[in-house]
C-alpha cells in the first residue's frame, strides 16, 4: 500500500497541483487586499501547497493551519512565509463532538492521503465553534478554507447555525445538489457566483459586507 509520505511527495511534485495552488493562492491574496483580511485559517492544510501561495506575500498577519496528520503540519510549516505569525494544530475539526475515536468519513476518497475511508486516527476532536472561539480571531477579517473531505457541508451548516461565519468562506463541492444546498443555506449571508451548466472551475464572488469563494472539488475541476 502507498504510504502517506509517498503520496505527499507525489502531490508536492505534481505540476498540475502546483499550478492549481498558484491560481487559488492568487485569488486568496486578492481577496485579502480587497477585504482588508488579517487572518487565514486552513482546515485541512495537507502538505501546505495552498497555504504557501496564500501567505507568500505577507498579505495576512496571522495564519492558523490545521490537519489531523502531524506529517502534514511539518510539511506545511516548512513552506509558510516566516514573516507571517503561524500556528499549527494537529486536531480533527468536527461539526459535532463524538465520544468515539475519530474516523475519516466514509465519503472521503482521499482520507487526507490515507486512501482508506473509515480509517481511525488517533487525534483529538474539536467542535468547530469552540475551536474558532478559542483562537480569538476577528471573523469579519478572516478567510476560512475548509477541506475536510466529507465534513465540509456539515461544518458550514454548523457555522451558520451558531452564527460564526467568516468574512470569506472557501469550501469545495462536487455536485449540483451540494451547490443548491449551500445556496439555500448561505444565500442571505454571502454573494454567490452565477452557476453555469457543466462549469468545473473555481468561481468567485464578493458581496459588499461578506464574501464567498466556492468551487467544485479541484481534483475534478483541474483534471
Amino acid at each position: 500500500m502507498t504510504t502517506i509520505a509517498e503520496i505527499q511527495s507525489l502531490e508536492e511534485a505534481n505540476p498540475k497541483i502546483i499550478r492549481r495552488s498558484e491560481i487559488e493562492g492568487a485569488v486568496i491574496r486578492g481577496f485579502a487586499k480587497q477585504c482588508g483580511l488579517t487572518t487565514y485559517i486552513d482546515f485541512g492544510c495537507w502538505v501546505g501547497l495552498l497555504a504557501q501561495q496564500a501567505l507568500k506575500d505577507g498579505d495576512f498577519e496571522r495564519a492558523i493551519l490545521v490537519d489531523a496528520v502531524g506529517a502534514c503540519l511539518s510539511k506545511t510549516a516548512a513552506k509558510v512565509n516566516p514573516g507571517v505569525a503561524a500556528q499549527y494544530h494537529q486536531v480533527a475539526v468536527v461539526a459535532d463532538p463524538d465520544s468515539r475515536s475519530f474516523q475519516v468519513p466514509v465519503q472521503d476518497t482521499s482520507c487526507a492521503g490515507f486512501g482508506q475511508p473509515g480509517l481511525t486516527i488517533d487525534v483529538s476532536q474539536v467542535e468547530v465553534g469552540w475551536f474558532l472561539r478559542s483562537l480569538n480571531v476577528d471573523l469579519s477579517r478572516t478567510y476560512l478554507k475548509i477541506d475536510l473531505e466529507g465534513l465540509d457541508l456539515r461544518i458550514a451548516t454548523r457555522l451558520h447555525r451558531i452564527g460564526q461565519l467568516p468574512r470569506v468562506l472557501h469550501i469545495e463541492f462536487t455536485t449540483d445538489a451540494q451547490f443548491q444546498y449551500l445556496f439555500s443555506l448561505l444565500n442571505d449571508r454571502y454573494a454567490f457566483p452565477v452557476r453555469k451548466s457543466g462549469h468545473m472551475f473555481y468561481s468567485m464572488a464578493l458581496s459588499k459586507e461578506r464574501g464567498v469563494l466556492i468551487g467544485f472539488d479541484p481534483d475534478c475541476a483541474y483534471s
